[in-house]
């Protein structure tokens, strides 16, 4: 993961790290972000979360603070779930770049 010649530091790993990374995290980026957006446009529609509004409890902190707080919980759970795809992934993803890993 390092230019040849080179010395080896942080950036050059970095630069190297930037094509993988995204192959990994834009493949699984779709998925979450539909059940994060669904999970909170469910919370949201809940009456504790009205009447927070109704006390006057700002907009931001409604959301930030109460929904998003419950709205984790199924979140987490699909996240959890997607843990052996990551690393299935990886796999393929350290063979397509001929890193050496766990695809060996």
């Amino acid at each position: 993961m390092t230019t040849l010649g080179a010395s080896g530091g942080a950036a050059d790993v970095a630069a190297h790290m930037v094509m993988p990374v995204l192959v990994l995290s834009v493949s699984m980026a779709g998925t979450n972000i539909r059940y994060i957006r669904s999970a909170m446009l469910e919370i949201l529609q809940q009456d504790y979360l009205r009447t927070a509004r109704a006390k006057g409890i700002g907009r931001r902190l409604v959301i930030y603070k109460h929904a998003l707080k419950n709205a984790l919980v199924p979140i987490v759970t699909v996240i959890g779930m997607q843990i052996p795809v990551l690393f299935g992934g990886a796999v393929i993803v350290e063979q397509l770049f001929s890193w050496p890993g766990l695809g060996l």
